[in-house]
């Protein structure tokens, strides 16, 4: 009998043990898709767009993220045109800070699932 009992809580030790190994990990499935942000200074309005997606499949933790941005100059600058930018950048998922490292630059993207946010710094990209 004591026997029983010791190889029925070795098996739910066992259990409990793996599932800390296969748990989803919320953050990283929410980061693919598109992302946008607006701010203006006293020179410029920006509108930017982020777009996240796996580069491989298979659990990878490397992303493509390209950036779309249209600045419209303001004030001394009215009669330039606005200006486009598209960049690509590779970043690195980090599971322990949940973040994205960008390799090209070093800049760190953060997220916020349940707020559907992403930050880029001090900017704030809403997910749509």
């Amino acid at each position: 009998m004591k026997m029983n009992v010791l190889i029925i809580t070795c098996l739910v030790m066992a259990i409990l043990g793996c599932n800390g190994l296969t748990q989803r990990d919320i953050v990283k499935e929410f980061i693919p898709g598109t992302y946008s942000a607006e701010w203006q200074t006293e020179l410029n309005a920006t509108k930017d767009t982020l777009s996240l997606q796996v580069l491989t499949q298979d659990g990878s933790e490397t992303f493509l993220i390209i950036r779309r941005s249209r600045i419209v100059f303001i004030n001394a600058a009215k009669n330039r045109p606005p200006e486009y930018r598209l960049v690509k950048w590779a970043g690195t998922y980090d599971r322990k800070t949940k973040t994205i490292f960008i390799n090209n630059n070093g800049r760190v993207l953060s997220f916020e699932p349940q707020k559907e946010i992403l930050w880029m710094g001090t900017i704030k990209y809403k997910k749509l």
